[in-house]
């Protein structure tokens, strides 16, 4: 999963209106605050519907729609767009192409922290998406798709749970939550408890949809994303064998040590010189 574009800011849909188009990925288009009009053209019949801040509006890749308003409408927005969605989400949108959820300004900050994430990345890998996959390798998209499962799990909480399908899709939803939550939160070092209780379930429970959904532990999952973040970290000749412990949750230099050593047979120092030509490249 791959973010194409984001941006944010005031918008004056009803002096410079934005005629509708399919725009060929899945957009997150985030009133923050103000009013303005979605405008969706279906089978050559146009219409409009009023949009007023908080609301979250997805739609999909053949969705012909944009912007307008009245001439004294002000919105701020936030817009992402991804290469890919979640299948639940998917299911939503449906043949309409189109969902949009009201949420609540106290969610505000998380949505700006996950702007913020991107930008971050952005600043790293550049802006070309060809380029960008080349230079990030894996890490770089799976925070975006962990930005893409935060932005699709604040819209579906929004969503009355009777269109949330089967209890499998929910028990996916939730695994997928817990994955998300913990590699944002890797640098904390946070355990199957701190994650449980970000995603509202036991910790029992929660080691119970891991096993039902991949077939593994917590435990067994959460490592492999501490192995995914080292490998990416040890790209970078700068960064120390104690900042990528630190960054990737290990807590210490010497627990990063004995954990690497019994995962790969050897060292954190003896792999990197003997990847470092095949790390960098």
């Amino acid at each position: 999963m791959f973010l194409l574009y984001r941006n944010q800011g005031k918008r004056h849909y009803g002096l410079h209106p934005i005629a509708p188009y399919p725009r060929r990925v899945w957009e997150f288009q985030i009133i923050m605050s103000g009013r303005c009009s979605m405008v969706i053209r279906e089978n050559d019949v146009t219409k409009e519907e009023c949009m007023l801040g908080p609301v979250l509006i997805i739609t999909g890749p053949e969705c012909a729609h944009g912007w307008s308003g009245r001439p004294k409408d002000v919105c701020n927005v936030m817009v992402f767009h991804f290469d890919e969605a979640d299948f639940l989400l998917r299911s939503l949108v449906g043949q309409r192409g189109y969902r949009w959820a009201r949420f609540s300004s106290l969610e505000f900050s998380i949505l700006q922290s996950l702007y913020d994430r991107c930008d971050e990345v952005r600043k790293t890998v550049g802006t070309s998406p060809p380029e960008a996959k080349k230079r990030a390798g894996f890490f770089a998209p799976r925070i975006y798709g962990i930005v893409a499962m935060e932005l699709t799990l604040l819209f579906l909480k929004h969503i009355p749970k009777i269109e949330l399908g089967s209890i499998q899709n929910f028990s996916e939803m939730k695994v997928a939550e817990a994955l998300a939550w913990y590699e944002y939160n890797l640098g904390g070092s946070p355990n199957i408890s701190d994650v449980a209780q970000a995603v509202h379930l036991s910790p029992t429970h929660l080691r119970r949809l891991f096993h039902k959904i991949r077939g593994a532990s917590p435990r067994k999952l959460f490592k492999n994303i501490q192995f995914e973040r080292v490998k990416w970290l040890m790209r970078d000749p700068a960064m120390t064998l104690e900042r990528i412990a630190e960054n990737s949750g290990f807590g210490s230099g010497s627990a990063f040590s004995r954990a690497f050593t019994l995962e790969f047979g050897m060292t954190p120092k003896a792999y990197r010189t003997g990847n470092m030509g095949r790390i960098t490249e």
